[in-house]
């Protein structure tokens, strides 16, 4: 195994260690910029997010944009086992590793081809507020009190 699969390995299993934290998560694409692709996910995704999993250099995504649901009673986030198959379905280029989030509401899991990914566990809110605490933070996208 290389040592960038090791760590994908790695990186993938402390991301399911913090979705099966929960009882469940609901996820969205939040942003992608033509090459990073953050999908968010958090409990209840009216008023933020509590964790944020980062794909740098992604090649291919298969996902549901108005987002989708995971059971976190199993693993949740992983690397598919049958990457053959899946690489030549999607036409995936070499040098690219496919990651998976399990869904409960779809019969397709969400795939992304990606050169490597991160995650963050701020909590991130989707309104202004006031006095934030340590590792909380505004999104991006809220419009801001011009006071």
């Amino acid at each position: 195994m290389s040592n960038q699969a090791a760590d994908s390995n790695h990186v993938v299993e402390q991301i399911d260690q913090e979705i099966r934290k929960h009882l469940w998560l609901d996820f969205h694409v939040l942003s992608y910029n033509g090459s990073d692709l953050i999908i968010a996910g958090g409990e209840d995704l009216t008023y933020n997010h509590e964790l944020e999993i980062i794909f740098s250099d992604v090649f291919f995504v298969s996902a549901f944009f108005q987002g989708w649901h995971s059971d976190a009673k199993a693993p949740v986030f992983y690397l598919p086992d049958n990457l053959r198959e899946l690489n030549l379905r999607h036409e995936i280029e070499q040098e690219y590793t496919l990651f998976a989030f399990r869904t409960e509401d779809y019969r397709n899991d969400v795939i992304a081809a990606a050169e490597a990914v991160s995650y963050n566990t701020d909590t991130v809110f989707y309104y202004e507020r006031p006095e934030l605490k340590a590792n909380e933070r505004i999104a991006d996208f809220v419009i801001r009190n011009r006071q």
